[in-house]
């Protein structure tokens, strides 16, 4: 029954979101704004494409260096600007834990695409301070304090405007990235990610080219973009769209190095990474994790019987990594 449950709410969530790219209209010459695109950025590496100019960084991290122990919600102006105001504007909630920013490990928390409320995140991050843990939640482009106070929720990370795409995902990183600096400069002794689905998707391109989260959590992350894009059924609006208009996934693919977590490496061992999966994900699929698994090296990877959208795999993966890494959670407390 659960099995079937979970078959039933994956089409209807999947449904639901391509239902959301309908009204994404591509300009007629957009497959030539992506040739550009893919271009002007063909020979960029990693570093190039994601950290923004030095000057931002140093300004930026030593103001949320300088908030972390006077505020709860960090709001700092986005290296990268879209076109939506409202999401030109990083925003990272904030619960330390009693001993501080430079006494204890901190998780930072990024949620996933469509996420409606941040009260089951919140959850968990009080059960990290009860453990000794500072908890930071992430609101991505588009959502929550990012978005428009009319709009519930919005599709806009992800769409048929691959451009915008590309560039929402750097400014996730980018902000993602400026704030991890900010907590080295107050000297916290060790930094963890724990990402689901888009938000693991995050982290996973942050720690591609950077070495500042020694703890890697990803559920359900979208690891195989190429994928996601072309072949799964999330995909299937865009894909219309694209075709519409000749684009094909050769024309997309030359772009995917700095795009796509499964065509890198993090910067990390693979003890120090938790993957955690559905058995029936139709995203995020089982045989791509474990391709992940093999080529990352990855010591812990889990499977359970639910598809991409569920409510049972955040708990589950917080409890596997006190499991996994019970030397870091006993640390906390001394």
């Amino acid at each position: 029954m659960k099995t079937i449950f979970s078959h039933l709410f994956d089409c209807l969530s999947i449904s639901l979101f391509n239902c959301f790219q309908k009204p994404c209209i591509l300009a007629a010459d957009f497959s030539v704004q992506l040739k550009l695109y893919v271009q002007y950025w063909q020979r960029a590496s990693l570093e190039e494409y994601y950290l923004p100019d030095p000057r931002y960084e140093k300004k930026i991290s030593a103001s949320i260096a300088s908030g972390l122990n006077r505020e709860r919600r960090l709001i700092f102006p986005s290296f990268i600007r879209s076109p939506d105001s409202f999401s030109n504007y990083a925003t990272f909630d904030l619960f330390p834990s009693i001993k501080g920013w430079n006494r204890s490990p901190t998780m930072i928390i990024v949620h996933g695409l469509l996420s409606l409320s941040l009260k089951g995140y919140k959850k968990w991050i009080h059960w990290l301070n009860e453990q000794g843990w500072n908890g930071v939640l992430m609101h991505l482009p588009y959502h929550f304090q990012r978005k428009s106070p009319s709009l519930l929720f919005s599709a806009r990370c992800v769409q048929p405007n691959l451009v915008h795409t590309m560039e929402t995902l750097r400014q996730s990183v980018m902000d993602l990235y400026t704030f991890t600096r900010g907590l080295r400069r107050v000297g916290s002794p060790l930094i963890a990610g724990w990402g689901i689905s888009y938000g693991a998707w995050t982290i996973s391109q942050l720690c591609s080219f950077d070495d500042t989260l020694h703890k890697l959590i990803l559920v359900e992350p979208l690891l195989h973009v190429h994928y996601v894009i072309w072949q799964s059924p999330a995909g299937k609006e865009i894909r219309k769209k694209l075709t519409r208009l000749g684009i094909t996934p050769s024309e997309t693919y030359p772009h995917l190095r700095l795009a796509c977590p499964s065509l890198s490496k993090p910067k990390l061992d693979g003890q120090d990474i938790l993957i955690v999966g559905g058995l029936y994900d139709k995203i995020s699929p089982p045989w791509i994790l474990k391709e992940i698994k093999e080529k990352w090296k990855v010591d812990h990877l889990f499977f359970f019987p639910v598809g991409h959208l569920n409510n049972t795999l955040t708990s589950k993966s917080f409890k596997l990594a006190l499991e996994c890494w019970k030397d870091d959670f006993s640390l906390s407390h001394d």
